[in-house]
């Protein structure tokens, strides 16, 4: 209940961090060559602006198409909509009509809210991407000044391995998905569905969700395919089987290849995780539980206490790691062990 009344800060703040890690190939090359935290701030932004226009004229061009569209194959949608009742002997006009542009129009106040929601919810989580990218440098020294030595290297070590396992799924995951829409647009494309570049584009983002995400990639082509060559089969089938096998390959099988058992979270925990944060926040929620599911073994993983969660979470592969608190406490008894050993050999 509390992170669902705080969620308009959360999410900003979780994908503001999310989007650092993206972008964190830019910012290292920044400092390689030893640019000025300003210069790195706008060189980054830059791109995220560029990607952004990018963005929004393909979203334009897609609403015109979908406009055009909306009035070749409304008609059709409700000779098939007839049909189908007819088939399940529901008689047409016992159920309402639907006006689509009713709808909108009734819901217009609602799409208004929302639309401000989210740009309020888009800039604050560009303020927060602004504010990490300029502290970023100095947080080490944060960590240094803020804790004694052992908690700082741990709390450090940590930190390093979720940025890193996070940067490592977020780049596999946008490379897999980069593939998957790349021939999903094939199939489409020869296959003569409409929107061929709109639905890639849609499976791209949607395999950021698992799971359901996938499915969901798989039947809205589906069913464009069945509305365009309706009363024909034979295209639908094929979209169904061919984007279904695509998607089920690169997803159980070469994903998992090279992703390895690096995030190791079994498939029940990834299950729960996007229903939670899922109910609790929506699509954001459902986009970002991997990465929290994963933030939160990783954090277990370090503490011997909170150790047997992470084993639950754990998807059965190779062997935890030794856990920070625990390999740095027989450090520190070795050396104690070499310094009283020392001692012994003065004294005699």
């Amino acid at each position: 209940m509390v992170l669902h009344l705080v969620s308009g800060v959360f999410i900003p703040l979780v994908i503001a961090w999310l989007m650092l890690q993206i972008f964190r190939p830019i910012i290292d090359l920044g400092r390689k060559i030893k640019l000025p935290p300003a210069v790195n701030l706008i060189l980054v932004f830059t791109v995220f602006f560029i990607l952004c226009y990018i963005g929004i004229v393909f979203c334009a061009t897609q609403v015109i198409e979908l406009n055009r569209a909306y009035h070749q194959y409304y008609p059709k949608l409700n000779e098939m909509t007839v049909d189908i009742m007819k088939a399940l002997q529901i008689s047409p006009e016992s159920v309402p009509r639907i006006s689509w542009m009713d709808i909108l129009g009734r819901n217009l106040r609602n799409i208004t809210e929302n639309v401000f929601s989210v740009s309020s919810k888009f800039v604050l989580t560009l303020i927060f991407f602004m504010f990490m990218l300029l502290e970023a440098p100095f947080l080490n020294n944060k960590f240094d000044r803020a804790f004694s030595g052992q908690t700082a290297v741990r709390i450090k070590k940590i930190m390093s391995s979720v940025n890193d396992d996070i940067s490592r799924y977020l780049g596999t995951l946008t490379l897999m998905g980069l593939v998957t829409a790349f021939l999903c647009w094939a199939v489409l494309k020869i296959i003569g569905v409409e929107f061929a570049m709109g639905w890639s584009i849609l499976v791209f983002l949607l395999n950021f969700i698992p799971t359901v995400g996938s499915i969901i990639a798989t039947i809205l082509p589906f069913m464009m395919s069945v509305l365009q060559f309706s009363p024909q089969y034979i295209q639908p089938i094929a979209v169904l089987l061919l984007i279904g096998t695509i998607q089920f390959t690169i997803g159980n099988f070469l994903t998992p290849k090279l992703l390895g058992d690096k995030l190791g979270l079994s498939p029940v925990v990834i299950m729960l995780s996007l229903l939670l944060w899922g109910t609790i926040w929506g699509i954001p929620g459902a986009i970002l539980s991997v990465p929290i599911a994963s933030i939160i073994k990783i954090a277990c993983e370090n503490f011997e206490a909170l150790r047997p969660i992470a084993v639950m979470m754990d998807g059965g592969g190779k062997p935890l790691p030794a856990a920070v608190i625990e390999t740095e406490t027989q450090t520190e008894s070795e050396a104690q062990v070499k310094i009283e050993t020392k001692t012994k050999i003065v004294d005699n």
